[in-house]
Parts: structure tokens; sequence; C-alpha cells
């Protein structure tokens, strides 16, 4: 049997790698929280044409690691998952629509143009090319009028807001970007429209 003062050098030896372990994955961990100030602003809602249509841009997301990236050749993915809820007094909110948008980016050294796609699932919304790192960065961030329901399916007597999270992910990696898998699980927290009527804002 151990003596005590054997098994209380046994528990502070322990009890020290505990910590060394924790100091070694509490990084890694934190990571994978949104500290990094990946946000979802300026969510509005309008009505055009008898169908609502969202406005929001996704922030603090483009670093410059990122950026190297995308110029190394890695296909870069955004997803947005936006959803449309009736607020209800008393009760829970009622989620009344929701979608998934993919923003996704693939660089060409060859050609120095960025190819945008804008899918939802395997279905292709829109097509564009540019040269300009701007433009590109702005597309990918930006959802610009997506359709999210038509007014005319909404009751005039009720409330409604939209919430929208965006997810970082990607379709392929080149060595030695493979440092950059991390990143790509971050994501950013739900982001709040106001309240709206079927007409929107």
């Amino acid at each position: 049997m151990l003596s005590n003062t054997r098994k209380t050098f046994v528990l502070r030896k322990l009890v020290l790698a505990v910590c060394m372990i924790f100091a070694l994955v509490a990084p890694a961990l934190a990571a994978t929280d949104n500290q990094d100030g990946i946000r979802i602003n300026d969510i509005i809602v309008i009505n055009k044409n008898g169908q609502l249509l969202v406005f929001g841009s996704l922030l603090g997301v483009f670093t410059p690691k990122l950026l190297e990236a995308i110029h190394s050749g890695v296909t870069t993915k955004f997803i947005f998952d936006v959803s449309l809820l009736r607020s209800r007094k008393l009760i829970y909110d009622l989620e009344v629509t929701s979608r998934q948008l993919h923003h996704q980016v693939k660089y060409s050294a060859l050609k120095k143009t960025y190819t945008f796609h804008l899918k939802e699932g395997e279905k292709e919304i829109e097509r564009k090319v540019t040269k300009s790192q701007g433009e590109m960065t702005d597309w990918m961030r930006e959802l610009n009028g997506a359709t999210i329901v038509s007014g005319k399916t909404l009751s005039p007597n009720s409330r409604y807001y939209v919430k929208i999270r965006a997810r970082l992910n990607h379709v392929d990696f080149v060595f030695p970007f493979n440092y950059l898998l991390a990143f790509w699980g971050k994501q950013s927290d739900w982001s709040y429209s106001q309240t709206f009527s079927s007409e929107g804002m």
C-alpha cells in the first residue's frame, strides 16, 4: 500500500497533469466559440411585389489567413441559416419557414478571377465572376434580397421576425492550409431582426 506521503505526491502529479492538459486543450476549445466577432448585422425585411426579401451583412469574417487560403485555391463556403418566425405571446414563437443559402467562392490564379456561386442545396441560384477582391467579399458576406416568403401567406394581424446565423465551411483544402480546419468550425451567434407585419418593415 502507498504511504500517505506517496499518495500526496501521486495526487499532486495527477493534478499537475490535468492542469497541463487543460492548458493545451483550452485554446482549441475557445476556437470553437464565437470570439472573433463573427456576427450578422443590419437585418432588414422589405416587401417587393408581394415577396418579403431579407437583407443582412456578415462581419468579422475575412481575416488575412482566410484570404490567403482563398488565393491558394481553397474553395470556400459560407452557409446562411435564415428562419422566419411568428411572434406569439405566452407560448413559444412559431417557425413559419426557413432557408439555407450557400455562398461559395473559388479563385483562379491563372485568370486572377473569383467565381461566386449562390446556392440553395444543390440548386444554383446565381453565378458571378469578378477580378475585384472587394466585390468578391461583398458577394460572400451579404444577404442581398433573399426571398423568404410571400407576404400573402402571412396573417396581417400577426408580428414576425427573422433570425439569421452564418457558418463557415470549406469544400476542399490544399496543403499546407489544413491548419485552417479549426477556423472552418466557426459560426456566428443567431442575430434577430426587429418585428414586422406581413408587409415587411
